[in-house]
């Protein structure tokens, strides 16, 4: 799954807890412990070696944020700085940049509501004018058959200006330019979540209560849109999308969403989309946010609100509910599994505050430890 989180969320306020700081393994270069600590945005892992982080320093709701990017190529065991942006953090409904995307272990994105692409694993970056002269991206996702982006007309920071639809754009793989516009239809106020398995792409354009429509697309060419409904109608609305192998689309639902509250559904499907079977998620808690599926079948969402971490494991059908967050109630987001055992997720947003957190699971989502980094 590729969603971007601020397209569903809202940053949440609140004094914050002081949390336990488990080892993850993970040693992330410092040169100075005097220095301010890397403050970690976005996370990817294009391969199960070569992981990338978007973050910065010095950051705070009163400052400017100067965007940098960690890499690591031995799996998270050690991490070091790969290169700096030429556009800093964004708040919300701000310039800059939010979220990060690589194709493979060279070529990567950061954007939302600006766009820059790397073509040597983060060392430099080129910024990039948005496609049809458009104002901001609000989604990207980087697939085999090429990089598919969501862009609206309207001014940074002006939200849903008017009814003008939302355009999707593709450029050819390893490509910054040639651009042309896909036929989807996207809504002025739909939210988008985009994955693909080779050159499968799906596309799930949805409002917030109601159906939604899932696209499939192949080398930029729609090949069908299907109208997909949550197994709850009513005030149910489509969450997030994943996939994970030929055929195979894993759609999170959530309705009667209240006072941090919300049914959750879990729809499958083995036909692209054409039909569904429905598996209800135990537990009201949050509100469903970001969906991950792995290669084997483990599935993994994110909440709101509770802050909380669902997972059922490959081969399993009973799920468990992880509560580190619940004193808290942070928002986390950028859920991305690593392996069959190893995810990531990042809590707070880094342009707001520098005690942002990064963490890990290395026994499928059974449990979470926090991992600080901290750069030259």
């Amino acid at each position: 799954m590729r969603l971007h989180p601020g397209r569903l969320a809202v940053a949440l306020a609140g004094t914050v807890a002081t949390a336990l700081l488990v080892g993850s393994g993970a040693d992330v270069a410092t040169a100075d412990p005097s220095e301010p600590a890397f403050a970690p945005q976005s996370i990817v892992w294009p391969t199960p070696t070569d992981g990338y982080l978007l973050g910065g320093v010095t950051c705070g709701p009163a400052t400017t944020c100067p965007a940098e990017v960690l890499a690591t190529h031995d799996g998270g065991k050690t991490w070091s700085t790969a290169g700096r942006l030429h556009n800093g953090l964004a708040k919300s409904g701000e310039p800059g940049l939010t979220s990060l995307q690589f194709a493979n272990k060279k070529f990567g994105w950061a954007y939302d509501p600006f766009l820059e692409v790397t073509r040597d694993g983060g060392k430099n970056w080129t910024q990039v004018d948005l496609p049809g002269g458009d104002a901001k991206v609000l989604d990207l996702f980087a697939a085999q058959d090429g990089t598919y982006v969501v862009t609206s007309g309207c001014e940074i920071g002006s939200g849903v200006c008017d009814e003008r639809p939302l355009k999707v754009w593709r450029a050819p793989a390893g490509k910054s330019t040639g651009w042309k516009q896909v036929n989807v239809q996207v809504d002025a106020s739909d939210h988008v979540a985009i994955d693909a398995i080779g050159s499968t792409v799906y596309l799930m354009a949805a409002p917030y209560i109601g159906p939604g429509r899932l696209t499939t697309i192949s080398n930029g060419k729609v090949r069908s849109t299907t109208a997909v409904a949550c197994a709850e109608g009513g005030d149910a609305g489509v969450s997030d999308i994943a996939t994970n192998g030929p055929g195979r689309v894993f759609v999170l639902c959530l309705a009667n969403a209240g006072r941090g509250h919300s049914d959750k559904t879990l729809m499958v499907s083995g036909d692209g989309g054409r039909t569904f079977r429905y598996d209800a998620i135990p537990g009201g808690l949050g509100l469903a946010s970001q969906l991950s599926v792995n290669p084997d079948g483990a599935v993994m969402l994110t909440t709101l609100t509770a802050s909380l971490v669902y997972n059922r494991p490959a081969l399993s059908k009973a799920w468990r509910i992880d509560q580190e967050w619940l004193e808290n109630s942070e928002r986390i987001h950028d859920l991305v599994q690593q392996n069959g055992t190893t995810a990531w997720l990042v809590e707070r947003d880094a342009a707001y505050t520098q005690n942002t957190q990064l963490w890990v699971s290395r026994d499928a989502g059974a449990s979470w430890q926090q991992t600080t980094a901290q750069i030259h």
